[in-house]
């Protein structure tokens, strides 16, 4: 997911050819040069000649590429990303249910105002799966609600007791196909599922 493109980079005293990949979090640099600058730190990005300059907290980064390229770059960079709420589809007119508990800032921030008491009169589910057994729990509600979305939210890393491909594998057995992942937290991340449509 993001925008991506190859480009020669001028940073912090260096210049060498980088690939470029852009998400809702990161501008990062892979290749001959390496960074990852938080969206957050960007200020500005202003077109120059040989493409365009981003203007950060810290060192200024210009990327080499042609004009249009460079403009839809510029475009990019300074849209606002959205914010988990918006991706996750939540907000006051359409509350989520959650199952299970959870100690994580950006979640809590997303969900606030946002949620209700009972699954049936949710627009979305969100369950957190901290074991195996969450996992059985969440696809239980998802059965219950085949008309929802419901988000399965999951701690990242070799150390998570569920991971994707154990909910993935899971969720397809039951006949639902997944359509949309999305980073929660420097913790959680999460992937969305609905019931396949007969």
């Amino acid at each position: 997911m993001g925008r991506e493109a190859v480009a020669v980079c001028h940073w912090n005293g260096e210049t060498a050819e980088a690939k470029l990949h852009l998400d809702s979090a990161y501008l990062q640099l892979r290749g001959e040069m390496r960074a990852d600058i938080p969206r957050a730190h960007i200020r500005d990005v202003v077109l120059v000649d040989a493409g365009v300059r981003v203007i950060t907290d810290g060192p200024e980064l210009t990327m080499e590429f042609g004009a249009s390229e460079a403009a839809r770059w510029q475009k990019a960079l300074l849209k606002k990303p959205p914010t988990l709420a918006e991706k996750l589809g939540v907000s006051a007119d359409t509350p989520a249910f959650i199952l299970g508990t959870f100690d994580d800032a950006p979640l809590k921030d997303a969900l606030c105002g946002a949620t209700v008491t009972e699954a049936r009169d949710a627009a979305i589910l969100l369950a957190i799966l901290v074991e195996e057994a969450d996992l059985q729990a969440a696809s239980d509600m998802a059965m219950a609600h085949p008309d929802k979305h419901i988000w399965m939210i999951h701690r990242k890393g070799k150390t998570a007791m569920v991971n994707d491909s154990m909910i993935r594998r899971h969720m397809r057995g039951l006949g639902f196909i997944d359509s949309k992942t999305s980073a929660v937290s420097d913790q959680l991340t999460t992937t969305r599922y609905r019931m396949r449509a007969k």
